[in-house]
């Protein structure tokens, strides 16, 4: 490579030669979303929706049960964005049998607790999709030990059907339905790239497999998506409406699926688990969605700050949702600058480019009394959540015992999903951390010294992840605080990557505390925390 210089000098980090490669830079990196959104999650919650890749998203769950206190994220979960045509959408031939799910959860459901099934050869269903921007296209399945092959034709013909080829010298493009095990409900595969606009798809009994049979269920078509599309949510419920047996809805962030056929009554149901009524039909509650499907990288625990203060030998622990202890005097919420209204149809997501919740609390001792003044920034952003805090003490002399200025609870074997998550941890100085390294142990806490960053990886049911997590203290004035040091907790409780509870991990950035250390009334601690995830999708 040649350089022509032309009335440059070149500087002396110039001359000494390129810095040295930062091992964390791709967990610092921006994702590639463009949108976050926000919606009501159970019990006065909060559902942050944020981009973090093409097609994809991470859904921060902020518990808000105790309203006395600020919210908190308590966990995250990964998933694959789909524009999802369930069976309420198709047009059917005769032949079809209409099945809906007999249970809830994963491994019980249909993709909106709904599928048709056939073994006539004659069986067709249509669907006309339709989306502004490039897509591809899924269909979603059950799959049978005695599956058959599904025909894919695109504006009645095949043409468009670019992502799947003739299986078996059939004379036109097909998929198998065949799965090893019986009623693998969620299967998807791709079945096109690249359309553009409206077409009108039909699928229809493509013959019997081998192995496998004639047997066909469908459950859903599906198309890439962001957040702004419609159909990548089960809708919200609406009184006086119509609905199928089956049928999937949403209110204030819980998810029903319809027990019977028949029109809404007037009073949104409210229960988070088993069945209950909207004054007319029965609906049975879950606090996942069938769609999309979510992957947990972490699980229920403090993110945004916690510490134990000490004041006449008594302590107290403080921080959001779990030790408590924080009384809420204000909170803001704004998307895009202006007031959160929470959205009343679609998805019940309200979207745009940057949410700010500002929170005011009192920090309190627990047998009465304040500590001191808090004020939490959280900013959300494509890809990132920022926190900025900061506490002006108020009450008597205190000892802090400790002060967690960032965590990053997660989690390596996601017991729901049956599959790895998190897999490693990084240093800013080379070093990895490998989690499958520590099963069915319980180590003494993992020390990574003065580090403010740390950078997870692993693969999920959503795609390749990364997750960035930086903790510090900030320029305020007289700051109370000085250096951090950082450790991990690799397996909390000693599990194994099997079965069905998860194995937990916990990162933590602490605020170094000098031993005699006393924080006055008039003391000001400033800290702050950001939070990157990436995924890079996994194309079925």
């Amino acid at each position: 490579m040649v350089l022509t210089m032309i009335g440059l000098e070149l500087s002396p980090a110039y001359l000494a030669g390129p810095a040295a490669r930062d091992p964390l830079a791709a967990f610092f990196a921006q994702g590639k979303g463009a949108h976050v959104a926000l919606g009501p999650g159970p019990q006065n919650g909060l559902n942050v929706w944020t981009e973090i890749g093409a097609d994809t998203a991470a859904c921060l769950r902020l518990d808000g049960a105790n309203t006395a206190t600020r919210l908190s994220w308590r966990e995250t979960l990964t998933c694959a964005l789909r524009k999802v045509y369930p069976v309420a959408a198709f047009t059917l031939s005769a032949g079809w049998s209409q099945l809906q799910s007999s249970g809830s959860g994963l491994s019980g459901s249909y993709t909106g607790n709904r599928a048709v099934s056939t073994s006539s050869s004659t069986a067709t269903l249509g669907v006309t999709v339709d989306r502004d921007k490039p897509y591809d296209l899924w269909v979603t399945y059950t799959g049978r030990s005695a599956g058959g092959y599904v025909r894919v034709d695109i504006d009645g013909a095949q043409e468009l059907v670019n992502a799947i080829t003739d299986p078996a010298g059939l004379g036109f493009k097909a998929f198998s339905t065949h799965s090893p095990t019986d009623m693998q409900r969620r299967r998807s595969i791709r079945v096109a790239t690249g359309l553009t606009g409206s077409h009108h798809v039909t699928l229809s009994h493509g013959g019997a497999a081998s192995p496998g049979g004639t047997n066909v269920m469908i459950e859903a078509l599906a198309l890439s998506a962001d957040l702004t599309d419609d159909g990548i949510l089960p809708p919200l419920w609406q009184p006086a409406t119509p609905y199928a047996m089956g049928d999937e809805v949403q209110w204030q962030g819980t998810f029903y699926s319809a027990r019977a056929t028949g029109v809404s009554g007037t009073v949104a149901p409210l229960h988070l688990s088993g069945i209950g009524g909207d004054g007319a039909l029965d609906w049975r509650a879950d606090n996942r969605p069938t769609y999309p499907q979510f992957q947990a990288i972490d699980y229920p625990s403090e993110r945004e700050y916690a510490g134990r203060v000490i004041i006449a030998g008594s302590a107290t622990e403080i921080g959001g949702q779990t030790p408590g202890n924080e009384a809420l005097v204000s909170r803001n919420i704004t998307l895009d600058q202006q007031p959160f209204v929470p959205a009343s149809t679609g998805t019940g997501l309200r979207v745009g480019a940057q949410i700010v919740m500002t929170e005011n609390t009192t920090w309190q001792r627990s047998g009465g009394g304040d500590v001191g003044e808090c004020h939490l920034i959280r900013q959300i952003t494509p890809g990132e959540v920022r926190h900025d805090v900061q506490l002006t003490a108020t009450g008597p002399d205190a000892g802090l015992d400790w002060l967690y200025t960032g965590m990053l609870p997660l989690v390596h074997w996601d017991g729901e999903t049956a599959a790895i998550a998190l897999q490693t941890v990084a240093t800013p100085d080379g070093d990895t951390v490998a989690l499958a390294g520590y099963a069915g142990q319980s180590p003494a806490n993992i020390s990574f010294g003065a580090a403010t960053r740390l950078g997870v990886a692993g693969r999920g049911v959503t795609g390749d992840i990364v997750y960035g997590l930086w903790a510090d203290k900030t320029p305020v004035a007289d700051n109370w605080i000085d250096g951090m040091t950082t450790f991990l907790r690799p397996n909390i409780d000693a599990r194994q990557a099997s079965g069905s509870l998860d194995w937990i991990a916990k990162a933590y950035v602490a605020a170094d505390i000098p031993a005699g250390s006393v924080l006055r009334a008039g003391d000001v601690i400033g800290f702050a925390s950001r939070h990157l995830l990436a995924v890079t999708l996994i194309q079925p």
